[in-house]
């Protein structure tokens, strides 16, 4: 359906039609409504509504990769890690249907159930100030936060799907540096220099697992207190587990922006308290160096995506005002780069 006028009735139609390709309907449900969520800068997503004869209603979720999206990585692999975590118990919704081929929605999309709860932004100060209240009340959030990360990262390579990228320390630095080069309207000599830091700082490496790519409470919905999904695992890979502990330190991810964000860990846990917690229960040493090298890798990651966008808006493949408006991220994350590597 390539350039042509799409209702959402054709939409709701071919996310009804995958549902029921999968078996995923009771007899005589309907679909009652369809609404395209908010946000998205790689993903878009809708809101499926539906209800059986008997008049009990569900809400599924319509997760689409559009043409020009931010970032070039596979939906199906978002798919097939959503249906290992869910056949594992970890905290995800539950996937009924992929669909790869030309369709209503303009791109490749899957169905899954949508989840209860809401996440937080922790560069807004009053979500900082209540994740805050949730450690300093007994850190529900922290303790989910963390025991899901353990079990994350308890799936080995082996039974990772096949479709997930394979990458090793100096792969991951690589397709970072590749993207960045290819994307950056000028050259950054900081940035430059922290591709070559992490060359000169690799870790002994360890058996390769499952990686999030974007751990972090933003990521996550939570209900009453306690996380009910993992979401956005566009960036997954298998590689180092170390480097989603380096991301979720960064203070960037603490809310910090123009002005400091939080004293905790995501905003959600004493750093070393989660650090210490994550090594007595995964069995896997935490080295305080690594993590501070995959903080490096992943400031780096988050310079080349938000790089990506403002290029994307830059030459006219988005209108997207967001793409452009990270450019006021970019000295931020410059900064902490700076202190990681102890200029």
């Amino acid at each position: 359906m390539a350039g042509a006028t799409v209702t959402d009735a054709e939409r709701q139609a071919a996310a009804m039609a995958a549902l029921a390709g999968a078996e995923a309907l009771a007899d005589g449900e309907r679909a009652t409504g369809l609404t395209q969520l908010e946000g998205g800068w790689s993903r878009q997503a809708y809101v499926l509504a539906t209800a059986d004869v008997a008049g009990a209603t569900r809400e599924f979720v319509v997760r689409v990769k559009p043409p020009g999206a931010l970032l070039d990585t596979d939906l199906r692999q978002e798919f097939e890690v959503y249906r290992l975590l869910g056949a594992r118990g970890i905290a995800v919704p539950a996937v009924y249907a992929y669909e790869a081929g030309d369709n209503a929605f303009g791109g490749p999309f899957f169905v899954m159930d949508r989840a209860p709860g809401t996440s937080p932004n922790v560069w807004r100060r009053r979500d900082r100030v209540e994740l805050e209240a949730n450690w300093e009340g007994g850190g529900s959030l922290a303790e989910d936060l963390l025991t899901s990360l353990v079990r994350i990262h308890a799936i080995p390579e082996r039974d990772a799907p096949p479709v997930l990228p394979r990458r090793d320390f100096e792969a991951a630095v690589s397709h970072w540096e590749e993207v960045q080069g290819s994307m950056a309207l000028v050259r950054d000599p900081v940035v430059e220099d922290a591709y070559a830091w992490l060359r000169d700082h690799p870790p002994d490496p360890i058996e390769p697992t499952l990686v999030h790519g974007d751990y972090r409470i933003g990521n996550c919905l939570n209900q009453d207190g306690r996380i009910t999904a993992i979401l956005d695992w566009e960036l997954s890979y298998v590689g180092d587990p170390r480097y989603d502990l380096g991301y979720i330190s960064l203070d960037y991810e603490a809310g910090r922006f123009t002005q400091p964000g939080s004293p905790l860990l995501g905003s959600i846990a004493d750093r070393e308290w989660f650090l210490d917690e994550y090594e007595a229960r995964s069995g896997r040493p935490v080295d305080r160096e690594v993590v501070r090298t995959y903080a490096v890798l992943a400031d780096l990651m988050l310079t080349a995506i938000l790089t990506t966008g403002i290029r994307m808006y830059v030459d006219g493949r988005s209108t997207d005002v967001r793409m452009v408006w990270t450019r006021f991220a970019l000295s931020s994350l410059r900064s902490e780069l700076t202190e990681l590597m102890r200029y």
